[in-house]
């Protein structure tokens, strides 16, 4: 056999511009209001819980109340972390290339192929367009 068939990993870049900051944060915002809708929920089921713990099993209450604020905590972090990354979208600049994700290319490796040459390929897209497929930039030490 002279030649294989792979799947080798290839990194989704995405340009930056005004469209993309405009489309991503109000994603972002979407995200923000689905998880104050669960939030909201969330209370709502809380109260009603420890209401029936306190008529069937008031020694229940503190395990229920911990297990709450442990949820409660979890969806407010998770808010948090939308809002932060919101405020990293508006401090995108047009022209950057953020990562957007990584998807698997089909690479044909030949005998006397060089290894290196199979990795660091990118796919760079703008407005949903592909604009660019090429090798990634390396640094100095070779990596």
């Amino acid at each position: 056999m002279d030649r294989l068939t792979l799947v080798w990993p290839v990194v989704v870049k995405v340009r930056v511009t005004e469209e993309y900051k405009k489309r991503l944060s109000a994603e972002i915002q979407q995200a923000v209001r689905q998880l104050d809708l669960q939030m909201q929920h969330f209370e709502f089921r809380a109260r009603r819980l420890v209401a029936e713990l306190e008529k069937q099993n008031p020694q229940g209450i503190p395990a229920a109340r911990q297990q709450l604020e442990q949820e409660r905590g979890r969806l407010l972090e998770a808010r948090q972390k939308l809002v932060e990354r919101l405020k990293e979208v508006g401090r995108l600049s047009p022209g950057e290339e953020v990562i957007h994700g990584q998807v698997q290319a089909l690479m044909e490796l030949r005998v006397g192929d060089c290894w290196q040459d199979l990795s660091g390929w990118e796919i760079v897209l703008e407005d949903n367009v592909v604009r660019e497929i090429r090798r990634a930039e390396r640094d100095a030490s070779g990596g």
